[in-house]
């Protein structure tokens, strides 16, 4: 019996993009599994992390998607280097640092303000959709696009350089998250151009479309 595809549980438009977009990148085959949102008690409770993204690897079960490009970048870490999607073994420092830096950007500094910036203006009533916490968000958000901003100022196609790496999923789909949910304006020029070379890649039109 030959291997078990990885199966990716995936809500559209979700963070299961990065995943996805991924395994698109290396040209792998996998499973997908829309999972109903707001999540049910019963996938809560059904095994795994209970959360979404989650992938399950033969016996392997995670989530968090920044964990899950670092776990699969490194578990194909030949091909990843290939593509130039991750660095190492026995990385240069400095480049392994930029690389992590990106890598986190996206999710710690650049997608928890998002979401709840963009949570509050679709659910908060009426007269209450901007208070002190987005206000500080939107200032964190501009901030932190401010880094992306001066990163992309020397004419560089991708975050680290000429290679398009898994610091790009990360920071990508959180700029794609952005302008989905009518935040473009908190996009600066370079980094809204810099989403546009995203979007043109294959890879993330086919996983958006799973």
């Amino acid at each position: 019996m030959g291997a078990r595809l990885l199966k990716i549980f995936h809500i559209p438009d979700f963070r299961a993009v990065r995943v996805i977009w991924l395994m698109e990148e290396l040209g792998e085959p996998y499973e997908v599994e829309v999972v109903e949102y707001p999540l049910t008690e019963d996938f809560r409770k059904s095994g795994g992390t209970g959360t979404v993204p989650m992938i399950v690897d033969g016996d392997i079960a995670m989530g968090e998607s920044i964990a899950i490009l670092q776990y699969l970048t490194g578990r194909r870490i030949q091909k990843s280097l290939e593509l130039g999607l991750t660095v190492g073994p026995g990385p240069d420092p400095a480049a392994y640092a930029e690389h992590l830096q990106f890598l986190h950007l996206g999710e710690a500094s650049l997608m928890t303000p998002l979401t709840l910036i963009a949570i509050t203006r679709n659910l908060a009533p009426d007269g209450q959709k901007s208070n002190l916490t987005t206000e500080r968000c939107e200032r964190n958000v501009t901030n932190r696009m401010a880094v992306v901003e001066r990163r992309l100022a020397d004419g560089r196609p991708w975050l680290t350089g000429e290679r398009f790496t898994i610091a790009d999923i990360s920071v990508g789909y959180a700029l794609y998250y952005a302008r989905r949910r009518e935040l473009g304006a908190l996009i600066p020029p370079l980094a809204a151009a810099y989403l546009d070379r995203l979007q043109a890649r294959p890879a993330l039109q086919r996983a958006l479309s799973a």
